[in-house]
Parts: C-alpha cells; structure tokens; sequence
C-alpha cells in the first residue's frame, strides 16, 4: 500500500510539474527540434544558392571565352548582371565584373570596363582581389593616356606579391611619357622583387631597350 501511495504521491508530482512546465517544456523542444531542422534547411538553401550562382559563372566563362560573336557578348552581360542582382553575396558575382570590364575593353568602352572594375573593388573586402582589379584598372587610365591617375592608383597597390606587377606597369606608363630613367628604375625594381629562381623575359627585353638609348 505504501508502495502504492508513493506511485500515485509521484504521478501527482509530476502531473503538478507538467502543469507548472509542460508547455515551457513542449516549446523549448519544438524550438530546438525546429532549430536543427531549419539549420539543416538554410545549409541545404545556402548550398543551392552557391550551386546555382557556380553554374551561371561557368556559362558566364564558356561565353566570355569568344567576344567575336554578338550572342556571347550579350551572354556575359546578361548574366553578369543576373550574378549582381541575385547571387551578390556568393562571391562570383565580383568575379562576373571582370568579364564585364574585359567585354567592354573588347569594344573599346574604357570608361565602362574601370567602372566594372571599381564597382568590382568596392564588392569585396579580399585584397588580393581588389589589387587585381586596382592593377587592370590603372592599365586602362594609362591606355586612356591619363597617365598621371593611373600611376597615382598604382600608389594604393600596397602588397609586396603584386610589387612586380605593379612596377613593371610604372616603367610602362613612364615609357610613354618619355621618362626613360623613372621607367628604368621601375624595372630594376620589378626586376629585383622576383622571386628567386623566377624569370621574366619581357621584364629584360624592356631593360634592354631602355639600356640601347
């Protein structure tokens, strides 16, 4: 009977502890249960997402591969511009850019391919990226024969694996200008910021030229 009596004193209990917790209990498993599911739902959403946007940049790249005809020309635009406006947050879309500026610079349109570039620049925090995009970006102020911006934006180049780049592009610009021992200088510098063992051909044809005059 006692027995008995404790059973029931402890079916009580926890019917007053059900009452008292039950539904704290039933939502805070509903939240965790929920939570894990839709965890795994915005990983499986996320995932997609990526997918799609690789698969527009591939065909974005297959496109990019011939300018010559109007259909891949209007291809890259297009889905570069679907890349911007539905997959921004997914990386490729900064990437889309540079296909962008090289299809504008394929017709000629300077102005647009740096606008491209830039916004290309101010869509990502990664460095390396926005050098890249710095650098392309200079060499079309110096195509432009605005010379002076171009050197000053070679200026925000600031890391020492692009210094090659960077200076071989300064001795270019000061070939066109006429300054034959800047753009020498430049050289020697780009020159000796190879790595070592590394070659670079055209960097000692133009350090020939320079040293024939």
């Amino acid at each position: 009977m006692s027995e008995l009596k404790t059973e029931e004193e402890q079916i009580e209990a926890f019917k007053t502890w059900w009452k008292k917790n039950g539904t704290a209990l039933i939502l805070a498993v509903a939240v965790g249960v929920g939570g894990y599911f839709g965890f795994q739902a915005w990983k499986t959403n996320e995932a997609t997402h990526i997918s799609e946007a690789s698969s527009l940049y591939q065909t974005l790249i297959e496109a990019a591969s011939d300018l010559d005809t109007e259909k891949n020309q209007k291809d890259v635009a297009a889905l570069a511009a679907q890349l911007n406006e539905e997959y921004s947050d997914t990386g490729y879309a900064m990437f889309a850019e540079l296909f962008v500026a090289e299809l504008e610079v394929s017709k000629g349109n300077y102005d647009k391919a740096i606008t491209a570039l830039e916004a290309a620049v101010s869509g990502t925090e990664d460095q390396s990226f926005q050098t890249i995009a710095t650098i392309r970006i200079a060499r079309l102020l110096a195509e432009k024969e605005d010379f002076d911006a171009a050197l000053s934006k070679l200026e925000s180049v600031t890391q020492s694996e692009f210094s090659v780049q960077k200076n071989e592009l300064k001795g270019d610009i000061y070939v066109r200008q006429g300054k034959r021992d800047d753009a020498r200088t430049a050289y020697e510098q780009a020159k000796q910021d190879l790595k070592a063992g590394q070659n670079h051909p055209l960097l000692d044809i133009k350090l020939g030229e320079l040293a024939k005059s």
